[in-house]
């Protein structure tokens, strides 16, 4: 079987949404932050901010390649292509074989040092490319969502909740850095109470701040919550409570919420399982030196 890589041009747009749109269904797209099918025009834009490759295989298209660069990291965000069969043929294995020297190759042309892959842990094509490539596990974010409903905030006995405010930036950080990791810098989370797309609510008791709960509606069509809640105030329905108003915000629009977080971040996977959230994909992640 040959095997060719090429840039994509506009009018591979549609093949490029159908190849990935088999692989993921909808849902949340990481590398689009969108939720639900990725469309042509999707594709149109991307190609101003990271590489995307056709692949084919005889000449047919096959899948597609998704490339970023990150400092001095050649990171594959997707490696989408055709199921591979359960026992890969010998050919599929050469195929394999075929698009990791092509990612080495790329990878030395830009002199990077890294090569980063990420893939969903159901992905064929991924997984194969980053045991061909010789790639450790390096972490997992696991991705979870919910259709969310109106809900009345009902805070602990001795608690208060109000919005939160711009002022509140500097306890917000001090919060997203006592808790466990998150996906985000905590200095970013407490710039963004400064954007007028951001809602904010806020726990006190006896005027201190025990927790906080950020949310955002996205323009790709979904909600995104970033919350924290000091140790000593963990276990009381204080991060239920703060999420009350978030919920209601995001209903009112008909938003489905997405809620990210590490694998090793038991306390936020607990947080979005009390909540009703559902895991809806779980990315691997890979890394090796060059």
């Amino acid at each position: 079987m040959l095997l060719t890589v090429r840039p994509a041009r506009p009018e591979d747009a549609s093949t490029l949404a159908e190849l990935y749109g088999r692989t993921y269904g909808g849902g949340y797209s990481a590398s689009f932050d969108r939720y639900g099918p990725i469309k042509p025009r999707d594709f149109w834009w991307i190609q101003s901010e990271k590489e995307v490759e056709l692949l084919e295989v005889n000449g047919r298209p096959a899948g597609l390649l998704l490339l970023a660069r990150q400092g001095k990291a050649l990171v594959v965000e997707e490696a989408v292509g055709d199921s591979l069969s359960a026992e890969p043929s010998r050919e599929e294995q050469a195929i394999v074989a075929r698009l990791g020297t092509h990612l080495r190759q790329h990878a030395r042309a830009m002199r990077a040092e890294r090569l980063l892959l990420r893939t969903p842990e159901h992905n064929p094509l991924g997984l194969a490319l980053a045991a061909c490539l010789e790639m450790p596990f390096a972490h997992l974010l696991v991705v979870t969502s919910l259709h969310p409903k109106r809900q009345t905030a009902r805070p602990p006995q001795g608690y208060a909740l109000r919005r939160g405010v711009p002022a509140d930036g500097a306890e917000i950080a001090r919060i997203v850095r006592e808790s466990s990791p998150t996906t985000r810098p905590a200095e970013e989370v407490a710039q963004s109470l400064e954007r007028p797309e951001v809602h904010a609510w806020v726990a006190e008791r006896s005027g201190y701040v025990a927790g906080f709960l950020l949310a955002e509606a996205h323009v790709g069509g979904f909600g995104d919550i970033v919350a924290g809640v000091r140790e000593a105030h963990r276990r009381r329905g204080l991060g239920r409570a703060l999420a009350a108003g978030a919920m209601s915000y995001f209903a009112a629009r008909q938003l489905p919420v997405v809620g990210l977080h590490w694998g090793a971040d038991g306390v936020a996977g607990a947080f979005y399982r009390a909540l009703g959230f559902a895991t809806e994909r779980v990315y691997l992640f890979f890394e090796r030196a060059l």
